[in-house]
């Protein structure tokens, strides 16, 4: 069943998301938020998409630069664990935000029994990251090359849940490759340098250090490639947050899309402020500037929607690719789910 976005939805998310950066903030619920730049911060919880990794830098900045502070927060940031894994975490209430891959929450939201307890709120990735990367000397220079051999995959991560959908459109067998399953981010590379997979599942910013560490030229095969109108990964809060709370959301919100704003316009000191946290384990400066710099043409917005932004046309398009594809599950996602799903007021 083909989704179509409702006119108000269309409305609120295209010309009405300028608009709405400028609202002053709401009360939320309860009178629990402090003032935002007062001297009282609540302190919240965000989970990183996967691990610390250099994409993972406009948090840090918006805490080194002070706007999170701005906005009454004090923000606490943790390695996530792929998106299933963040979804069950902030659904057990156990962090506040977290980073979700927008395709893995509409997976699991229409999975049989799956967690439907979330709302996605400001987009960080307006087109998907996901890719896979393999030596180029061994064999695997286009997608259908990937059959029969070895991946490396993150459990409950997006470039496993997207693989079937990715081999669907690229022309080849998704039931005759060997998953390899490590849940460490970092472990990847090595086990493709040390040939224990033929390609591993990977972000298209981080390919610059998969060559440097392999020490050969790599093939990387974005799945942006077939599937063009699939988002990142986004900010996702429960329904009870979005619901009893929103202004602690927008705050949270305005904030980190100052510090992705920062980070694309400036990588190198974006890079300097991520390596040095305690929490990034020496990473290298310059290779979080890589990946910054890769990282920008997957931000900027398609449209003419702000940075952050959702823009309902295409989330009709995400919705419909997936559907098209049968990774919706039997019953799909309606408009009504759309609509719970995403909260196009909530950015900022």
């Amino acid at each position: 069943m083909a989704y179509t976005v409702s006119r108000r939805r269309l409305l609120l998310g295209s010309a009405g998301a300028v608009a709405l950066a400028g609202v002053a903030p709401m009360s939320a619920c309860g009178g629990g938020d402090p003032t935002p730049g007062g001297s009282s911060r609540e302190k919240v919880t965000v989970l990183t998409g996967a691990g610390f990794q250099g994409r993972e830098a406009p948090l840090f900045v918006a805490q080194a630069q002070g706007w999170f502070a701005e906005e009454g927060l004090e923000v606490e940031v943790l390695q996530g664990k792929g998106s299933t894994e963040n979804l069950k975490l902030l659904a057990a209430g156990q962090v506040e935000f977290a980073t979700i891959d927008v395709n893995a929450g509409l997976i699991e939201y229409t999975r049989p029994g799956g967690i439907r307890d979330f709302v996605l709120t400001s987009v960080l990735h307006q087109r998907n990251l996901a890719c896979f990367v393999a030596v180029t000397s061994r064999g695997v220079t286009v997608p259908s090359d990937l059959a029969g051999r070895r991946l490396s995959f993150l459990p409950g991560g997006i470039n496993k849940l997207l693989f079937s959908t990715y081999a669907q459109l690229a022309g080849f067998d998704a039931g005759s490759v060997t998953w390899v399953a490590n849940p460490v981010p970092a472990q990847h590379v090595p086990l493709l340098a040390a040939r224990q997979v033929d390609a591993i599942s990977q972000f298209v910013p981080a390919v610059d250090l998969v060559r440097e560490t392999v020490g050969e030229e790599v093939t990387v095969l974005p799945f942006t490639d077939y599937l063009t109108d699939l988002h990142g990964s986004a900010i996702g809060v429960t329904t009870a947050t979005a619901a009893g709370r929103p202004d602690l959301v927008r705050r949270f919100n305005r904030a980190l899309l100052r510090g992705l704003r920062f980070a694309i316009d400036d990588p190198d000191t974006a890079g300097t402020i991520y390596a040095g946290r305690p929490e990034t384990q020496g990473q290298q400066a310059q290779e979080a500037t890589a990946e910054l710099t890769r990282m920008a043409g997957y931000v900027t917005p398609v449209g003419d929607v702000p940075v952050g932004h959702f823009d309902p046309r295409r989330v009709a398009r995400n919705v419909a690719i997936l559907q098209g594809a049968g990774a919706l599950g039997e019953s799909g996602l309606s408009e009504s789910d759309v609509d719970t799903v995403f909260a196009y007021d909530l950015v900022g």
